[in-house]
């Protein structure tokens, strides 16, 4: 496993748990189980009414949506990363120069 091959492990894995803690620290509300669920219904009953070749185009699109999303949440979190990062590094100089 190169350096690439493990930065790659060890971002999955940190996302994955501060996702996981993200579940148990911030539940949804009534409100918003109720609208994801009702999302869920509304979706199931489209994607019934779809031909094969529709629901094939629909399930491109969503992998789309949600590939760009995971891609966006990585940048985000990798930039959180090297921002704290420097903020340590900052932080140790600051000490130094005392």
């Amino acid at each position: 496993m190169d350096e690439k091959d493990f930065l790659e492990l060890l971002i999955s894995d940190r996302m994955a748990m501060h996702y996981d803690r993200f579940k148990k620290e911030c539940p949804p509300t009534a409100e918003q189980a109720a609208e994801a669920e009702e999302a869920d219904r509304v979706h199931e009953l489209l994607y019934r009414q779809l031909t094969p070749e529709q629901r094939e185009l629909l399930e491109l699109y969503e992998d789309g949506v949600n590939s760009g999303a995971a891609r966006e949440n990585e940048f985000y979190y990798r930039a959180g990363f090297r921002d704290g990062i420097n903020l340590d590094r900052l932080i140790k100089e600051m000490k130094e120069k005392r």
